[in-house]
């Protein structure tokens, strides 16, 4: 048997970021990789570091445990339903993605539009004048 991490650690990782519908450069930078060294993470070409290994649970939602294939604990019972994330969850993560890489100009105008859209429209009447 193969102890190696780097196989499945790889094929995690690819299919968290495909659930959330992220792409390789997406992921490198929210954890703060060059590209090319995160895709040779997913190839199982090399290992990230815990630290970097805790951003990539962080960024994709997954537990370390998973991304390393690690048995459940016989001890755990099934987390309550209350912290299992809804179904918006991968929208709302890759949303959030994509708005920590706005510049700020385009961040600033981006919180005008959605505060806009947020906002009740004032003196409105029923037939829309």
């Amino acid at each position: 048997m193969d102890d190696t991490p780097q196989p499945t650690l790889g094929v995690q990782l690819r299919m968290a970021r495909t659930r959330l519908e992220l792409t390789q450069e997406q992921v490198a930078r929210a954890v703060g990789f060059v590209p090319t060294v995160y895709g040779r993470i997913e190839r199982g070409d090399m290992l990230p570091s815990v630290p970097k290994l805790r951003d990539l649970c962080v960024v994709l939602g997954i537990s370390a445990d998973v991304l390393l294939s690690l048995p459940a604990p016989h001890a755990a019972a099934s987390p309550p339903a209350a912290e299992q994330p809804p179904e918006e969850a991968p929208a709302l993560r890759r949303l959030a993605t994509l708005v920590r890489d706005l510049p700020p100009q385009r961040l600033r105008l981006f919180r005008v539009a959605l505060q806009t859209l947020l906002e009740p429209p004032e003196n409105s009447s029923p037939d829309g004048t």
